[in-house]
């Protein structure tokens, strides 16, 4: 199966991925318990959200008789798969590299490469769209399926060794470049916020701070106008702070590198008092990454390099390790 590591493109790139249905995203982390049926509680006045391999799902996420569904074809942002509905035997096929699957909706019968198998919950049509229940996918395409109750959010992830080992090296740049690409949960206790005033896919974009020397945390500034702060947590990035950025100019807490006040936030708003930061943002157009030393006195090192394929991150002269 032909996969990539583009999961930490900019929200504009995911967008595109989106419309063209040609993301092959692969993404690290340990495996969590799988989806329980108490998704069913799912408050009415929060829509669920689902996000696969960091990508959220295009299409509404559906909740039948405590079965949490998705678009069939969210499956492109698991892998190479390609999809086919024929109309008269009322049949959904799935094909991955030599695997052909065959899934009838309404059943729990299913094959695979001719052989029968038994799903726990049947896939089912919404208007018109087929919609595959989260335990199947885990079931059948070997991905890690979570639920977050709080937040109303499930995920569905693959796991790559090579990223996990990444992560855990003495290389700074590729460990930070791999921090961007682990599984990201909330922690927030509560549905997480969105950009507002969501930018072009050719204005959007989105930046990556981390603290001087260190790849465990980090910040995302999306349109330059949500910021969210992860922690690495035994293989998975946890959400624990978000804020939508006003018009008005200003800063939140010690965070001074936002320079616009708040105008929302949610979750315990973390501190870089004495701390000098190093923030990443890639250019598409330009084919190359920002970068920028600073601390509250103001930038010290600045520029600008190209990173190595699929890549965002690269090394930042006169950092301090």
């Amino acid at each position: 199966m032909n996969k990539t590591n583009s999961t930490h493109r900019s929200y504009w790139k995911q967008k595109k991925w989106k419309m063209m249905l040609a993301a092959s995203i692969l993404t690290a982390g340990a495996a969590p318990a799988l989806f329980t049926p108490s998704v069913a509680e799912a408050a009415a006045t929060v829509k669920p959200a689902a996000y696969i391999n960091n990508m959220p799902a295009e299409y509404d996420v559906v909740i039948r008789q405590g079965v949490t569904y998705i678009a069939l074809t969210e499956l492109q942002f698991l892998g190479d798969y390609t999809f086919g509905y024929d109309n008269k035997s009322k049949q959904i096929s799935i094909t991955a590299g030599s695997d052909k699957y065959v899934l009838t909706p309404n059943s729990k019968t299913m094959k695979k490469n001719g052989q029968t198998a038994t799903l726990s919950s049947a896939p089912i049509v919404v208007k018109g769209k087929a919609m595959l229940p989260l335990r199947a996918i885990g079931e059948t395409f070997g991905a890690q399926v979570r639920w977050n109750q709080a937040a109303k959010e499930a995920y569905i992830y693959n796991t790559n060794n090579a990223v996990v080992k990444d992560y855990n090296g003495s290389d700074l740049t590729a460990a930070r470049e791999a921090a961007i690409q682990l599984p990201r949960f909330s922690d927030l206790g509560q549905p997480r916020l969105k950009v507002k005033n969501p930018l072009g896919p050719v204005d959007s974009s989105t930046a990556y701070i981390f603290e001087q020397g260190q790849k465990d945390r980090f910040f995302t500034i999306e349109d330059s106008d949500l910021v969210s702060y992860y922690t690495i947590t035994n293989g998975n990035a946890m959400l624990k702070w978000q804020a939508n950025l006003g018009k008005q100019a200003g800063t939140i807490g010690d965070l001074f590198f936002i320079k616009a006040k708040s105008i929302a936030e949610v979750g315990n708003q973390p501190s870089v008092a004495g701390k000098t930061l190093v923030s990443f943002k890639y250019s598409l157009m330009l084919e190359e990454t920002a970068y920028e030393l600073m601390d509250k006195s103001g930038s010290s090192v600045s520029g600008s390099a190209a990173p190595a394929k699929d890549k965002i991150i690269v090394e930042v002269p006169g950092e301090k390790k």
